[in-house]
């Protein structure tokens, strides 16, 4: 089992990792708050999250529409002849803005809604049921899912699969909705085994035959927009799975998967990567996996060891992760005390950076790690820094630049740019008054509140002389290129 964090040991830079990874990050204030609380009050505010903080206000847009009514219209509208493309163009546009506001709408409740674990665990749930808006094609059915991830993010793992399995989101992308009795769909059966719950080398292909056979009959109300049942089309006949033997439904081959050995130790790995060290040692995973059987799959009081626990803390766990791209817009707005990007410019970091939300690049979801990095991504995130900082627009790849003396007054550019314009930052929120004239202060104080770790002398010298070569009294824009550099820095891009 997971060794108990020695409460001697409980200090502000454990604080400062327990809150940048169980949550998004925190402020000084907050960090110092969590080291007085104390270790064990402080991951109970975490995991005992309020029964109502699920229970999440939707976008305005978000409510069931008759996807068959529509189509009908749009049929009626090309058998009078009548230019239906004008149509389809105008439900995709409407699509589009859908999406933009609900990435807004997500980013909101990690920034400032009020459990930031319950956001984190549904981000973690985002990326391992991973579901994609290019092929699902409705918002309010990725709103669905998300709501449901929020609800049973803390809950009972085989009751999430469950619901999932039911999810008109995931039924539409692993093509579950299609399945019928003369020809059962293997794709979301696969899925459910190799990405899932017990991982590749843990079934036989005869097993995704049967398992396909017990989810037919899955399929999705396109009034209501939600899960139906057809049993005339589900297969019932005897299924043989995994030791088992008999008119097999859905439920019973989640009930079996969750069963096996190999499901506590898949899911102990993902959350271990997932919190706290991209590359966990066996002992760890074994550690993780006894953990979650011994509550039942109940990801609670799991989550409650793992953040008690003395491994957690360790060096190797501590500041070695690179933040997400989602991780890194939010944490960064919390650190400078700013509000989030405006979706548009939001949605462009997301993709430059390699995570959109409710767009992950396959089922598999997002890789992580090392991957979140290469020489493109890591110059976008510097450059975006300065956006966050200074307010300069970055115009995404497919918005030209305006020629030189061009009337930009209707072009994408400048529309663009005044759909994402931002102020600059407020340093005296980050900077006492007294400190103004203190250069060496001013990097201490910086330091400590965008640093996970503590920088190197030379480093933190390199930033003072900086600023001093600024001049006595430095501007609010010195401050801000002084914030600039130190975010520009391989260390800011660890938690």
């Amino acid at each position: 089992m997971l060794t108990p964090l020695d409460k001697s040991k409980w200090n502000e830079a454990n604080a400062a990792h327990l809150l940048n990874r169980a949550g998004f990050g925190a402020t000084p204030v907050e960090i110092e708050r969590a080291r007085q609380n104390g270790l064990a009050a402080t991951v109970r505010d975490f995991v005992e999250v309020k029964a109502d903080a699920a229970s999440v206000p939707p976008p305005a847009w978000a409510h069931p529409r008759n996807i068959r009514a529509q189509r009908m219209e749009i049929k009626a509208a090309k058998d009078r002849g009548e230019n239906f493309r004008t149509k389809i163009r105008d439900v995709r546009m409407m699509e589009g803005d859908e999406m933009i506001d609900l990435r807004r709408w997500w980013l909101d409740r990690m920034l400032n809604g009020p459990a930031p674990l319950l956001e984190k665990m549904t981000l973690f749930w985002h990326g391992h049921f991973a579901t994609s808006i290019q092929k699902v094609r409705d918002a309010y059915w990725m709103w669905l899912q998300n709501d449901t991830l929020r609800r049973n993010a803390l809950g009972n793992f085989s009751g999430l699969v469950k619901k999932i399995s039911r999810d008109p989101a995931m039924m539409i992308y692993l093509d579950l909705q299609q399945s019928r009795q003369e020809h059962p769909n293997e794709n979301w059966a696969r899925e459910l085994m190799e990405l899932f719950t017990v991982g590749i080398g843990n079934y036989t292909e005869q097993d995704i035959r049967e398992s396909a056979r017990a989810f037919t009959g899955y399929r999705i109300d396109f009034t209501t927009q939600q899960f139906r049942f057809a049993p005339f089309q589900q297969d019932h006949g005897q299924k043989k799975f995994m030791g088992r033997t008999g008119n097999l439904s859905g439920d019973d081959i989640i009930d079996t998967l969750v069963s096996r050995p190999a499901c506590a130790q898949f899911i102990g790995r993902k959350l271990w990567r997932f919190f706290a060290d991209d590359d966990p040692p066996a002992p760890i995973v074994d550690s993780v996996a006894a953990t979650i059987r011994k509550h039942n799959f109940e990801i609670r009081p799991v989550l409650r060891d793992i953040f008690s626990s003395a491994e957690f803390y360790s060096d190797r766990a501590r500041g070695s992760q690179i933040k997400s791209p989602v991780q890194y817009i939010v944490q960064t707005s919390k650190m400078l005390d700013a509000p989030a990007p405006p979706p548009l410019a939001a949605q462009n970091a997301m993709r430059q950076m390699g995570q959109i939300l409710f767009a992950p690049p396959n089922v598999k979801g997002w890789d992580g790690g090392k991957q979140w990095i290469s020489t493109s991504t890591l110059l976008f995130r510097y450059n975006f820094a300065n956006y966050l900082i200074n307010g300069d627009a970055i115009l995404p790849a497919n918005v030209r630049q305006p020629r030189q003396g061009a009337d930009v007054g209707f072009g994408r550019a400048a529309q663009y740019a005044e759909q994402i314009k931002r102020e600059p930052i407020d340093v005296a929120k980050l900077i006492p008054a007294d400190l103004r004239t203190k250069p060496r202060e001013i990097v201490g104080v910086l330091a400590k509140r965008l640093f996970q770790t503590a920088p190197a002398q030379k480093e933190l010298d390199v930033f003072a002389e900086f600023l001093e070569s600024r001049g006595p009294d430095p501007t609010d824009a010195n401050l801000r290129e002084l914030i600039h550099l130190m975010m520009s820095t391989p260390q800011f891009q660890l938690a």
